[in-house]
């Protein structure tokens, strides 16, 4: 009960901040002006709404992925829960992947933030491709492993401005040192790029934790009849078990 309890409040932990920093984001593109716009588009109309349409897709991947990860709606209404997908991939991640191939081409954010978008969009590709063929192969276990690494991705870009915090007071430090003489360029560039490998790197890293922790083989005693009633004591658990013990194989 107390581990069901701290999961809740995990789980609404990560709600309100992921939909604070969202909020935070969008706030300079709602309504819609270059004047308040975060990133310099130089007066460019075009670049302004290319840019404004990638949040907004991300947006919308942001809240439907959230919606597919609430236990609750996962548990007593699959058929929503379904419908949230469909939402989360085709009017969220596959628009805003599409958006982002300009907007990485326009960045004017140095080299390491311009490749860190790069491979975002990369993953993004990968993990959504691959988690839309499990889920047509029927492979729901794959299939929610593939997301959860997708969704991942997606949090990235929130996750890199929690990092930018951490980052800047570090590349302050040494604003006047021989790392960036002053150079109020660099240091943007520096902390942009930092927050942004960052981001991705440990989203991944902690997703492939959760998922390694999460497929770890049910326990059994040594002396455990093996699967073929032999009595050899391999103390091995029939597929069957572990499907048996992942609802999201049963599905």
């Amino acid at each position: 009960m107390a581990a069901r309890r701290a999961r809740r409040w995990w789980w609404l932990f990560a709600v309100v901040v992921t939909l604070g920093l969202t909020g935070y984001m969008v706030s300079a593109y709602l309504p819609p002006d270059l004047a308040t716009s975060r990133v310099d588009v130089h007066g460019d109309p075009v670049r302004y709404w290319l840019l404004a349409g990638h949040i907004g897709f991300g947006t919308i991947a942001t809240v439907a992925g959230l919606a597919q990860f609430w236990p609750w709606l996962r548990r007593t209404r699959p058929r929503a829960h379904r419908w949230a997908g469909r939402v989360y991939f085709f009017a969220g991640v596959f628009p805003a992947m599409v958006l982002t191939v300009p907007v990485v081409l326009a960045s004017e954010s140095g080299m390491s933030n311009v490749s860190a978008l790069a491979t975002m969009l990369v993953m993004w590709a990968i993990t959504g491709v691959a988690g839309l063929r499990a889920a047509r192969s029927r492979r729901f276990s794959d299939h929610r492993a593939w997301m959860i690494r997708n969704y991942a991705v997606t949090v990235s870009v929130h996750a890199s401005r929690l990092w930018g915090a951490v980052v800047i007071p570090l590349v302050l430090l040494q604003a006047d040192g021989p790392a960036y003489q002053g150079d109020t360029r660099a240091i943007i560039h520096d902390i942009a790029g930092a927050g942004a490998w960052l981001g991705l790197f440990v989203n991944l890293a902690v997703v492939e934790w959760y998922l390694r922790r999460r497929a770890r083989p049910v326990k059994t005693a040594r002396n455990a009849p093996s699967p073929t009633g032999s009595g050899s004591g391999s103390g091995t658990v029939p597929p069957v078990a572990h499907r048996l013990a992942d609802p999201a194989q049963r599905g």
